[in-house]
Protein backbone atom coordinates (compact mmCIF):
# COMPACT_ATOMS: atom_id res chain seq x y z
CA UNK A 1 0.00 0.00 0.00
CA UNK A 2 2.86 2.21 0.67
CA UNK A 3 4.61 1.79 -2.73
CA UNK A 4 1.46 2.54 -4.55
CA UNK A 5 1.11 5.76 -2.54
CA UNK A 6 4.54 6.38 -3.20
CA UNK A 7 3.93 5.98 -6.52
CA UNK A 8 0.91 8.32 -6.86
CA UNK A 9 2.91 10.90 -5.15
CA UNK A 10 5.55 10.55 -7.28
CA UNK A 11 3.13 10.83 -10.66
CA UNK A 12 1.58 13.51 -9.26
CA UNK A 13 4.30 15.49 -8.75
CA UNK A 14 5.64 14.86 -12.43
CA UNK A 15 2.54 15.68 -13.90
CA UNK A 16 2.64 19.46 -11.82
CA UNK A 17 6.27 20.02 -12.84
CA UNK A 18 5.01 19.22 -16.70
CA UNK A 19 1.91 21.49 -15.84
CA UNK A 20 4.33 24.51 -15.04
CA UNK A 21 6.81 23.87 -18.01
CA UNK A 22 7.38 26.75 -20.68
CA UNK A 23 5.06 26.35 -23.30
CA UNK A 24 5.72 28.53 -26.70
CA UNK A 25 2.87 30.36 -27.84
CA UNK A 26 0.48 29.14 -30.18
CA UNK A 27 1.35 30.93 -33.76
CA UNK A 28 -1.53 30.44 -36.08
CA UNK A 29 -0.85 30.31 -40.08
CA UNK A 30 -1.75 33.07 -41.90
CA UNK A 31 -5.42 32.96 -43.08
CA UNK A 32 -6.36 32.69 -46.97
CA UNK A 33 -9.43 34.52 -45.90
CA UNK A 34 -9.69 38.28 -46.65
CA UNK A 35 -12.01 38.99 -43.47
CA UNK A 36 -10.30 41.03 -41.30
CA UNK A 37 -10.89 40.91 -36.83
CA UNK A 38 -12.64 43.46 -35.16
CA UNK A 39 -11.50 42.88 -32.26
CA UNK A 40 -8.72 45.23 -30.74
CA UNK A 41 -5.36 43.92 -30.94
CA UNK A 42 -2.70 44.41 -28.26
CA UNK A 43 0.68 44.57 -28.99
CA UNK A 44 3.80 44.42 -25.89
CA UNK A 45 6.68 45.65 -26.44
CA UNK A 46 9.91 46.15 -24.13
CA UNK A 47 11.44 49.51 -24.26
CA UNK A 48 15.26 49.68 -24.73
CA UNK A 49 16.99 51.85 -22.74
CA UNK A 50 20.57 53.01 -23.39
CA UNK A 51 22.71 54.65 -20.85
CA UNK A 52 23.95 57.66 -21.59
CA UNK A 53 27.93 57.37 -21.74
CA UNK A 54 29.65 58.78 -19.11
CA UNK A 55 32.77 61.05 -19.21
CA UNK A 56 35.49 57.77 -18.45
CA UNK A 57 33.49 56.32 -21.65
CA UNK A 58 33.05 59.51 -23.82
CA UNK A 59 36.75 60.65 -22.31
CA UNK A 60 38.58 57.05 -22.54
CA UNK A 61 42.19 57.05 -23.86
CA UNK A 62 43.18 53.32 -25.73
CA UNK A 63 45.74 51.85 -23.11
CA UNK A 64 48.31 49.36 -24.82
CA UNK A 65 49.03 46.80 -22.35
CA UNK A 66 51.83 45.43 -24.08
CA UNK A 67 53.02 44.81 -27.89
CA UNK A 68 55.69 42.42 -28.39
CA UNK A 69 56.68 39.68 -31.13
CA UNK A 70 54.28 36.68 -29.60
CA UNK A 71 50.99 39.59 -28.70
CA UNK A 72 49.39 42.79 -28.55
CA UNK A 73 46.90 43.77 -25.64
CA UNK A 74 44.95 46.98 -25.55
CA UNK A 75 42.21 48.26 -23.19
CA UNK A 76 40.07 50.08 -25.90
CA UNK A 77 37.42 51.43 -24.24
CA UNK A 78 35.16 51.34 -20.88
CA UNK A 79 31.44 50.86 -20.64
CA UNK A 80 28.11 50.55 -18.69
CA UNK A 81 25.41 48.53 -20.06
CA UNK A 82 22.20 47.17 -18.53
CA UNK A 83 22.75 43.45 -19.52
CA UNK A 84 26.17 42.71 -18.41
CA UNK A 85 27.81 45.64 -16.34
CA UNK A 86 30.92 47.57 -16.14
CA UNK A 87 32.88 46.67 -18.96
CA UNK A 88 36.32 46.94 -20.61
CA UNK A 89 36.64 46.26 -24.52
CA UNK A 90 40.27 44.80 -25.51
CA UNK A 91 41.83 43.83 -27.98
CA UNK A 92 44.06 40.74 -28.47
CA UNK A 93 46.32 39.87 -31.46
CA UNK A 94 47.99 37.00 -31.64
CA UNK A 95 51.36 36.83 -33.35
CA UNK A 96 52.46 33.54 -32.81
CA UNK A 97 51.85 30.12 -34.79
CA UNK A 98 49.81 28.62 -31.98
CA UNK A 99 46.17 29.11 -30.79
CA UNK A 100 46.32 30.90 -27.58
CA UNK A 101 44.29 31.30 -24.83
CA UNK A 102 43.58 34.67 -22.54
CA UNK A 103 42.64 34.50 -19.28
CA UNK A 104 42.36 37.20 -16.42
CA UNK A 105 43.76 36.36 -13.32
CA UNK A 106 43.27 37.65 -9.65
CA UNK A 107 41.03 40.34 -10.41
CA UNK A 108 40.37 43.09 -8.37
CA UNK A 109 38.37 46.33 -8.82
CA UNK A 110 38.88 48.72 -5.86
CA UNK A 111 40.89 46.69 -3.93
CA UNK A 112 38.08 44.15 -3.75
CA UNK A 113 38.77 40.78 -5.67
CA UNK A 114 35.87 40.47 -8.25
CA UNK A 115 36.07 37.73 -10.99
CA UNK A 116 35.11 38.68 -14.24
CA UNK A 117 34.98 34.98 -15.41
CA UNK A 118 36.67 35.92 -18.92
CA UNK A 119 38.76 34.31 -21.23
CA UNK A 120 38.92 34.06 -25.00
CA UNK A 121 40.65 32.08 -27.39
CA UNK A 122 42.78 33.39 -30.56
CA UNK A 123 43.62 31.49 -33.42
CA UNK A 124 47.31 31.64 -34.86
CA UNK A 125 47.87 34.55 -36.53
CA UNK A 126 44.46 36.30 -35.69
CA UNK A 127 43.12 39.15 -34.32
CA UNK A 128 40.19 39.58 -31.69
CA UNK A 129 37.63 42.10 -30.05
CA UNK A 130 36.18 40.98 -26.86
CA UNK A 131 34.70 42.17 -23.92
CA UNK A 132 35.75 41.50 -19.68
CA UNK A 133 33.01 42.67 -17.86
CA UNK A 134 31.81 42.27 -14.48
CA UNK A 135 28.00 42.23 -13.09
CA UNK A 136 26.58 45.07 -11.73
CA UNK A 137 25.83 42.63 -8.42
CA UNK A 138 29.61 41.87 -8.67
CA UNK A 139 30.16 45.20 -8.09
CA UNK A 140 27.47 46.16 -6.12
CA UNK A 141 28.45 42.97 -3.27
CA UNK A 142 32.19 44.79 -2.50
CA UNK A 143 30.38 48.26 -2.07
CA UNK A 144 31.62 49.07 -5.69
CA UNK A 145 29.63 52.05 -6.99
CA UNK A 146 32.45 53.86 -9.12
CA UNK A 147 35.25 51.73 -10.95
CA UNK A 148 38.64 53.86 -10.31
CA UNK A 149 41.18 50.94 -9.85
CA UNK A 150 41.47 47.53 -11.78
CA UNK A 151 44.21 45.29 -10.88
CA UNK A 152 44.56 41.91 -12.98
CA UNK A 153 47.19 39.33 -14.45
CA UNK A 154 46.66 38.22 -18.18
CA UNK A 155 47.42 34.91 -19.01
CA UNK A 156 48.39 33.68 -22.82
CA UNK A 157 49.08 30.48 -23.14
CA UNK A 158 49.16 27.18 -25.88
CA UNK A 159 45.65 26.44 -25.57
CA UNK A 160 46.76 22.71 -27.28
CA UNK A 161 49.38 22.69 -24.55
CA UNK A 162 48.38 23.68 -21.35
CA UNK A 163 51.45 22.65 -19.36
CA UNK A 164 53.56 24.64 -21.53
CA UNK A 165 55.54 27.68 -20.50
CA UNK A 166 52.94 30.82 -20.53
CA UNK A 167 53.40 32.88 -23.97
CA UNK A 168 52.92 36.20 -21.60
CA UNK A 169 52.14 36.26 -17.77
CA UNK A 170 52.40 40.15 -16.31
CA UNK A 171 50.15 42.00 -14.20
CA UNK A 172 48.86 45.12 -14.80
CA UNK A 173 47.07 47.63 -12.92
CA UNK A 174 44.78 50.55 -14.70
CA UNK A 175 42.80 53.88 -13.82
CA UNK A 176 40.09 53.82 -16.29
Amino acid sequence: MKKIILIMTVAVLMLSLAACGNKEPETQPPSSSTTQSTAPTTQTTTPVTTAAPTDAEENFEEILLVDNEDVTIKITGVEHDSIWGYSLKVFLENKTDLELMFTAQNVSVNGFMCDPFWAMSVDAGKKSNTTISWLDSALEENGIEQVEEITFTIRAYNNGDWLAEDIFNETFTINP
